[in-house]
């Protein structure tokens, strides 16, 4: 997801949305590609070029605009977890082995997003709530399907394997370890 810029002045007066757009896109590749401590409202507007001022008519304060990034992001989630559920045969577990698949997913987008993802929940304890309600809900709507115990301890296992993946961008293939957890959803 690159930063779009609005062209002109016209187009930021004619365009709320495509501007309010343009700072989340921001946000987004501020925190992906250079963390947290880079989304400040000055950065933000800059890259998406719109004064300070734009800023604030559309998000109050950083923590806003961050929040709200946060809920874009899970959004995305939720439709790459739909997509990978929709491919599964058997419901027990299906949504355990979404987001074992989402934790390995190899594409460069998805890391910038799960990137950004931990860079937000690492900054504020609201985007951590955000985080939790997420999960919670998620699981409460596959509790007939992922509610065991064991399906817990490999998505924590996933949990690792994707601060491992963000956090160290050259480790070795870990094809045998996702092939291993995925069968570990199939155990009763």
């Amino acid at each position: 997801m690159q930063a779009t810029k609005a062209q002109n002045a016209y187009m930021k007066k004619k365009a709320p949305l495509f501007v309010r757009e343009s700072l989340l896109n921001a946000a987004f590749e501020l925190a992906a590609t250079k963390g947290m401590t880079d989304v400040t409202v000055n950065k933000v507007s800059e890259l998406a070029a719109v004064t300070k001022g734009a800023f604030f008519n559309h998000f109050d304060s950083k923590e806003t605009l961050v929040t709200e990034l946060m809920q874009m992001l899970l959004s995305r989630l939720d439709k790459q977890f739909d997509r990978l559920m929709a491919e599964e045969e058997n419901s027990d577990g299906c949504f355990t082995r979404a987001y074992i698949r989402a934790a390995f997913s190899e594409g460069t987008a998805e890391r910038k997003v799960w990137g950004a993802l931990l860079s937000l929940m690492a900054s504020k304890d609201q985007v951590g709530r955000v985080w939790n309600n997420w999960l919670g809900e998620r699981l409460k709507r596959h509790s007939k399907t992922d509610s065991r115990i064991e399906l817990r301890v490999v998505r924590l296992a996933a949990d690792g394997v994707w601060l491992e993946r963000i956090m160290n961008a050259k480790a070795k293939s870990l094809k045998g370890i996702e092939k291993y957890l995925i069968e570990m959803t199939r155990i009763c």
